[in-house]
């Protein structure tokens, strides 16, 4: 039987339905074909993976949580919205020949931009669409979606989806990586080259990195290295001028401060090592953390659609995994304050690694897979009673 699986643009997507996959292969399902974007991290991704795929044309509408007026009025935006457009409709007609070349049994679409063309186009021509939401707030492409899928798979228990049909929907969590899990802090202490007990704090954010955050740590990397040893992925377009910030600090800073512009197969042995996480608050990061038991401080993106990641960081505050800290009142004295209260408040480390572990799923690629499974199989038997 085969199975249509698209989802891209970052990496928040990608590894997720990755995983999925793999999930799905195990199962003795190997005749899936990928869709993704032709302008996302997937070009670079996917093609060296065993795996069918194809490119399409795919646009996204830009939405902004601040300043919300000034920045949908900008001639810039407006040429940018009025130009996706037409790439989803290119996207849309794109799919429409690859379903119908391919013809799949059912469509799974794992979130993002990408998405949305190929699940109007599979709906469009009468195929099962199944789709997966990250977040604790739908995005726009998802909820558009929802109207046609037959089942919609979820990070978060159903009660915190209220706005959607009940009967679709169904609790499996957000795929996390398996070699993510398989990290060691031995290794790690090797790898970064950690001498000590001062705690270790890993810094990312995001899969394409984070200027603010970025920025944040430069302007508070002194003060950081006197207490921390920190690692910290800052992504490709940072990545110059901090280097050469670093290359201005003492010897000794220099030997607690590791930069890196991405990380693939130390990253499992990044997070075993780390004490404390500094991140966005994008849910496949906290899927990540939460499954490692690690604790966290999350700084959600100021302009994210639908305050999704506002929505998320709250919820792992309320499950007492985290603290958040918002953009517009962070600065280098909030930052070293809240993480000498976090270090420094007794037992309160322990208490967020519990917490986070509780919230963790490590099997949630399975139970998806598992879903189109169930699917796959019904279809398979109502086939033989019409023989």
């Amino acid at each position: 039987m085969r199975i249509l699986v698209a989802g891209g643009g970052t990496g928040g997507h990608i590894y997720p339905a990755l995983a999925v996959i793999e999930e799905l292969e195990k199962s003795g399902y190997k005749d899936i074909i990928y869709v993704g974007s032709n302008a996302g991290m997937e070009i670079k991704i996917i093609p060296q993976l065993d795996l069918k795929f194809h490119f399409i044309h795919a646009g996204k509408f830009r939405r902004y949580h601040s300043n919300v007026i000034i920045n949908l009025i900008n001639p810039q935006t407006i040429l940018s919205n009025i130009g996706d457009v037409f790439k989803v409709i290119r996207g849309f007609f794109q799919s429409r020949a690859i379903i119908r070349e391919y013809q799949p049994e059912i469509v799974f679409i794992k979130g993002g931009y990408v998405g949305l063309p190929v699940g109007l186009a599979a709906a469009s021509m009468g195929y099962p669409l199944f789709i997966h939401e990250s977040d604790s707030e739908m995005g726009l492409s998802n909820r558009i979606l929802s109207r046609f899928a037959e089942r919609i798979m979820v990070s978060y228990p159903e009660n915190f989806y209220t706005d959607l049909p009940k009967a679709k929907l169904i609790f499996t969590g957000n795929p996390v990586r398996k070699d993510l899990l398989k990290g060691s802090k031995d290794e790690g202490e090797k790898i970064f080259e950690l001498k000590g007990s001062d705690p270790v704090i890993f810094i990312v954010g995001g899969s394409q990195g984070s200027h603010f955050i970025n920025s944040l740590v430069a302007e508070s990397v002194n003060d950081l290295l006197k207490k921390y040893q920190v690692i910290h992925v800052c992504g490709d377009n940072d990545f110059s001028w901090l280097m050469y910030l670093k290359s201005g600090l003492t010897v000794e800073a220099q030997k607690r401060y590791h930069l890196y512009s991405f990380l693939t197969g130390e990253l499992k042995d990044a997070y075993a090592v780390s004490d404390l996480v500094i991140s966005r608050a994008g849910q496949n990061f906290i899927s990540e953390f939460c499954a490692l038991g690690k604790p966290m401080l999350l700084i959600p993106l100021g302009s994210s659609a639908n305050s999704h990641q506002y929505r998320n960081a709250q919820i792992m505050m309320r499950q007492g995994a985290a603290y958040s800290l918002e953009e517009r009142e962070l600065n280098k004295d909030l930052l070293m304050s809240q993480l000498e209260l976090i270090f420094e408040k007794e037992g309160e480390i322990e208490f967020l690694s519990k917490k986070s572990k509780e919230f963790g799923r490590t099997d949630a690629a399975k139970e998806m897979a598992g879903v189109i499974v169930d699917y796959l199989e019904m279809v398979a038997k109502e086939k033989e009673k019409k023989k």
